[in-house]
């Protein structure tokens, strides 16, 4: 993609912190899609949590072959493909993984802050000790087991920053930068039995992405990622990813309850692929305008395919105070390209479950 490109397609995607927009809008085009991102480290870093519910699922096979579908086609939802996907992972080892893929009915979506795709759900409450989002996962995995989840996204810091008057075609809406995540994961066998629970109670976040035709489509690929330290939560990004050298870098700020974006210059470097061939740096670093500094060393993989990669990583903040804050967060490199190959795209296919079925791997 040439900078020009980048720098168009970038300048299409605004950036919110909005409880009230982050809802399901219908969006209609050939690969528009909606997704809203869950995701929490453990207090000691070593387990990670990964959800995304979709109203269409960008990596899949199907989502590839709607380019020439009429717009009107896909605005009567003929040909979405929603989808849940789910990572649990110790120390970079995913322990209960799955992503399963539905036909366009399963998805159902009130007028605000919450959906059901198939037998899983997310919808934003209120109880005795606060406001949050209340997750449930219930998805097929390999062996003809299922994964059950039952969160919470407890809300510490939210809702910072309203849309702008204009809608863009791409909006990410950085919903809830920080939250208190707690709740049980259980592994269901095939007679119905538990075999096997896990207690969760870490730091999170939640997003949503709201995109007609622009993250995937006509960006290369991208890079994000994010981390809680003691006193701030630090969201980045780059769109053009690490393919395009020239493309600008873009990270949030969040401290006592404010959001504060820079723009940055971004350098990556000692690339390394990774078990399917996605070429992934392991040294990131951003620095801004007014000398505010990051640094990402990706660690340990959370999951990989052969379009995405999620990981651990090192992640060091300079505020100018001379006290780098450092903690473990998670970053992911997203490049769609890859699933223009016919064996990537039945290879991922092996690994999503459909109709009922569960994933082969």
């Amino acid at each position: 993609m040439s900078d020009e490109a980048t720098q168009r397609s970038a300048s299409q995607i605004s950036v919110c912190s909005s409880l009230s927009d982050d809802s399901w809008h219908n969006l209609a085009g050939p690969n528009a899609f909606e997704s809203w991102h869950f995701d929490a480290l453990s207090d000691d870093g070593r387990e990670a949590v990964v959800i995304a519910f979709y109203d269409n699922y960008v990596l899949s096979p199907r989502f590839h072959s709607n380019t020439n579908v009429p717009a009107n086609v896909i605005h009567s939802g003929k040909h979405r493909f929603p989808a849940v996907s789910f990572v649990y992972s110790v120390d970079g080892r995913p322990v209960f993984n799955s992503i399963n893929e539905y036909v366009d009915g399963d998805f159902r979506s009130g007028a605000v802050n919450g959906c059901v795709v198939g037998g899983s759900s997310f919808r934003i409450d209120t109880a005795s000790y606060g406001s949050g989002f209340f997750v449930t996962v219930d998805v097929r995995t390999a062996g003809g087991r299922r994964i059950r989840a039952e969160m919470e996204w407890l809300l510490i810091e939210s809702d910072l920053m309203p849309p702008g008057g204009t809608r863009t075609p791409g909006m990410w809406n950085l919903v809830a930068p920080r939250a208190d995540v707690s709740g049980k994961i259980m592994l269901i066998g095939r007679r119905g039995k538990v075999r096997r629970t896990v207690q969760f109670r870490g730091t999170g976040y939640h997003d949503q992405i709201s995109s007609e035709n622009v993250h995937y489509r006509e960006l290369a690929s991208r890079m994000w990622g994010r981390a809680h330290f003691i006193d701030s939560t630090v969201v980045f990004e780059r769109h053009g990813g690490v393919q395009d050298r020239a493309a600008a870098g873009k990270f949030f700020l969040i401290r006592d309850g404010n959001i504060h974006e820079r723009d940055a210059a971004c350098e990556v470097g000692d690339f390394k692929r990774d078990r399917w061939g996605l070429n992934v740096p392991r040294r990131i670093s951003y620095l801004s305008d007014d000398q505010i500094k990051l640094r990402i060393k990706p660690t340990a993989t959370i999951r990989s395919g052969f379009s995405e990669v999620k990981m651990l990583s090192e992640i060091t903040l300079g505020l100018r105070d001379g006290k780098p804050r450092k903690t473990i967060g998670i970053v992911e490199f997203v490049d769609p390209r890859r699933m223009s190959n016919r064996l990537s795209r039945w290879i991922t296919d092996l690994r999503i479950g459909r109709n009922g079925s569960a994933p082969v791997f």
